[in-house]
């Protein structure tokens, strides 16, 4: 039960620090230009799924702080808090592999290789609770 506390714990901090890092992209990717090329309903759009995601990984941070026990528990509630979000991550990790795949001459290769190694870490974070369950009931 310790380890799933921990990997709540540790799910938490890096949800947390995707929210501060999604508070840096207009300056990472020089938005103020790039947005001066589309039209105001596009950049609407596009603030406001940033935004969006912004919430959602501060929600996640919140409840891995203030419901750990409860997740780490994988009981009930938690069990389809913690698959959703596992799953998330799951597929954001699948898809900076396949979507955000960056040439050898791009300079976010390293931030590339970094956000595929948290949304990993990510994914496990909030899957070991569900194993950890799943073998307790499977006797494992």
């Amino acid at each position: 039960m310790k380890i799933s506390l921990i990997s709540i714990f540790t799910g938490g901090v890096l949800s947390f620090l995707m929210a501060v890092f999604h508070t840096q992209f207009f300056k990472i990717f020089n938005w103020k230009i790039a947005f001066d090329k589309i039209s105001t309903g596009n950049k609407k759009v596009f603030y406001t799924i940033h935004i969006a995601l912004l919430l959602i990984f501060l929600g996640f941070s919140f409840i891995s702080f203030f419901y750990a026990n409860e997740l780490s528990s994988c009981k009930g509630l938690a069990l389809g808090v913690n698959i959703i979000i596992s799953l998330f991550w799951l597929w954001r990790t699948i898809w900076q592999l396949v979507y955000f795949k960056p040439d050898k001459n791009n300079k976010f290769v390293l931030m590339h290789y970094i956000l595929i190694g948290i949304f990993f870490l990510l994914f496990i974070s909030y899957s070991i609770p569900i194993v950890w369950v799943l073998c307790k009931i499977n006797k494992f």
